[in-house]
């Protein structure tokens, strides 16, 4: 089967755009060999550190987004800019444990560790950022849609600013609804062209994203791009039963799990119910004077459980 016929299979048609929340799909969008890519990238880093990131390297840390024979990778963007300062950004759909902190915290300590290394001079360390989308609510308590984490003191001074975390947490951004473009942040647009890029009913929208700010622009014409390709059209279906395979296991194991203590709240209530039958036969015979061995013949009941009585 030829690559034409190929992505008439898996493409579900000649306009339709691949989504930017898909792990796969979502490195593509930065590490695509282009100019837009690298633009794109860069215009994202500007709206998300607040500070001008005038040119990236991509630091090499897995097999190419396009190998279709990588079966096991991390779809993270791992990048150098401004003086040797690095980022690494990922998208990630679920809280596994609730321990996304702890591995974000991680990621960040790792990528600081590849990039000072020993021997240089402490006052030379580069700043690095853990930059995430997280399709997920992580802090219910916050409404904030980006949250940035730094080790400080309880006062807040900063005990270095070496090392940011970054949450963008799309299910707040999406909460806010069909919010005018220059209504929002520069992130908030960036995680919104992220939410609907793939949305035929919302390219006038992202039209209008990608007035307000320029990198979504080359981000926009990357994943028109990228759409004609199959290998990540393939992925995305994949990735899409997979899903809903995994959904269809949880939902099965909650319905057996309730099935399952229905049973034993049944089977529980009719033994507490009979225990409690032969105790209040046990206290009718106690009064009528019948001995003890014979309440206990009659009711199963131990002795000392009919002397409690």
């Amino acid at each position: 089967m030829n690559t034409d016929a190929k992505l008439n299979r898996y493409r579900p048609s000649q306009d339709a755009l691949l989504n930017p929340c898909h792990d796969e799909v979502f490195k593509a969008l930065f590490t695509n060999e282009s100019e837009e890519s690298r633009t794109a990238l860069r215009c994202f880093l500007t709206a998300v550190l607040h500070k001008e990131v005038k040119a990236v390297q991509l630091r090499p840390n897995e097999p190419p987004v396009l190998d279709d024979n990588d079966k096991a990778v991390r779809f993270d963007v791992s990048c150098t800019f401004n003086d040797g300062e690095a980022a690494d950004v990922e998208l990630q759909g679920v809280n596994k444990y609730h321990s996304f902190g702890a591995r974000a915290e991680y990621l960040c300590a790792r990528l600081l560790n590849s990039v000072f290394h020993r021997g240089d001079d402490w006052q030379n360390m580069p700043k690095v950022y853990q930059i995430s989308l997280v399709n997920f609510i992580f802090d219910k308590n916050d409404p904030s849609t980006i949250s940035r984490y730094r080790m400080q003191k309880s006062n807040g001074h900063l005990l270095s600013g070496i090392q940011t975390v970054i949450f963008l947490e799309l299910p707040k951004i999406d909460a806010l609804g069909d919010v005018q473009p220059e209504s929002l942040n520069s992130e908030q647009k960036w995680c919104m062209f992220f939410l609907d890029a793939d949305n035929p009913d919302r390219q006038e929208y992202i039209r209008r994203l990608a007035a307000e700010e320029g990198g979504i622009m080359e981000a926009k014409k990357t994943l028109d791009r990228i759409s004609s390709d199959w290998v990540l059209w393939k992925r995305e279906l994949d990735r899409d039963v997979i899903e809903s395979d995994r959904n269809s296991e949880l939902h099965y194991m909650q319905e057996q799990g309730l099935e399952e203590g229905l049973k034993q709240g049944i089977s529980q209530g009719i033994s507490q119910g009979t225990i409690q039958a032969k105790k209040d036969t046990a206290c009718s015979l106690k009064k009528l004077g019948v001995s003890v061995q014979i309440i206990t013949q009659a009711t199963g009941l131990s002795e000392s459980e009919i002397a409690g009585l």
